[in-house]
């Protein structure tokens, strides 16, 4: 029981860090595309997944505290 616990908090506290770096890598494009000029293709679609991504970020290191 205590190995499974262990592993959720390690596959969930990874899952948070790189949902969290996909949310920031979003920003980052976008801001990058608005410096240079640039047409954002899907700014609606682009803010959604970025606000999914940190939710689900969110969600996920909620729940790897909640088993410690």
């Amino acid at each position: 029981m205590i190995v499974s616990r262990a592993m959720a908090y390690a596959c969930l506290t990874v899952l948070a860090g790189l949902l969290a770096f996909v949310a920031v890598l979003l920003i980052l494009l976008t801001v990058v595309q608005i410096a240079r000029g640039e047409a954002v293709p899907e700014p609606a679609g682009r803010a959604i997944g970025t606000a999914v991504a940190a939710g689900l970020a969110f969600l996920c290191r909620a729940v790897a505290r909640r088993l410690v």
